[in-house]
């Protein structure tokens, strides 16, 4: 639930300029405001979003987002399921990108300048899995050409992240610093399953979540 909640976050946030406009309202320039940035954001609502990756995370982010009035479109491996288009079709589609994957060899970089350049010009790009799944060069290209309107990441390819990266300067990113799960709640989860473990481990039982 923590990391849904961060996706959603990222992308109102980065639709709706939120660091810009909270940088002008502490700085005093927040009024009055010019009617004709009204171009420069959005809403979810009636917009595609495609979900490249479709676990647990990616099916709950998109109970929310059809619930806003968005559309929803997925990639995995599995083609059975409504809504599911091949990577590159879904990424010429969609208006807001979020990734759902897991790091591997297949993966590693799967988001390069070739899939940049199949997106619509003023696309949304919102990562919260693991920041290798996107070649960084071509992510900051496809920001500075205008190919991507704002970017939302929580995760990066090297962590922390250099203070000298351009995505620490441009002005149409949200960053978070690998924190999507950070909620009490979770932690509280964590626990609760923790607990159980140790009592199945002490019965002889299968453990919960086991990672094969």
């Amino acid at each position: 639930p923590a990391v849904v909640e961060a996706t959603l976050l990222l992308m109102l946030a980065a639709l709706r300029r939120l660091p810009d406009w909270h940088a002008r309202t502490t700085g005093g320039h927040g009024w009055p405001t010019d009617p004709l940035l009204a171009d420069t954001m959005g809403e979810l609502a009636g917009r595609t979003v495609g979900l490249v990756g479709y676990g647990d995370i990616a099916q709950r982010l998109d109970q929310v987002l059809r619930a806003l009035g968005a559309s929803v479109l997925h990639h995995s491996r599995r083609s059975d399921r409504k809504g599911w288009r091949p990577i590159d079709e879904l990424l010429a589609e969609a208006d807001v990108v979020s990734l759902h994957l897991p790091l591997t060899d297949e993966t590693r970089a799967i988001i390069d300048q070739r899939r940049f350049d199949l997106l619509k010009p003023g696309t949304v790009f919102v990562n919260t899995a693991r920041g290798g799944l996107v070649e960084q060069e071509a992510l900051v290209d496809a920001l500075q050409t205008g190919r991507l309107r704002a970017v939302g990441l929580d995760v990066f390819a090297e962590e922390p992240v250099d203070r000298d990266s351009p995505l620490l300067s441009l002005p149409n990113v949200v960053l978070m610093p690998h924190v999507a799960w950070l909620t009490r709640e979770t932690m509280a989860r964590c626990l609760d399953v923790g607990m159980e473990n140790v009592g199945r481990l002490a019965q002889g039982e299968e453990l919960l979540h086991r990672v094969v």
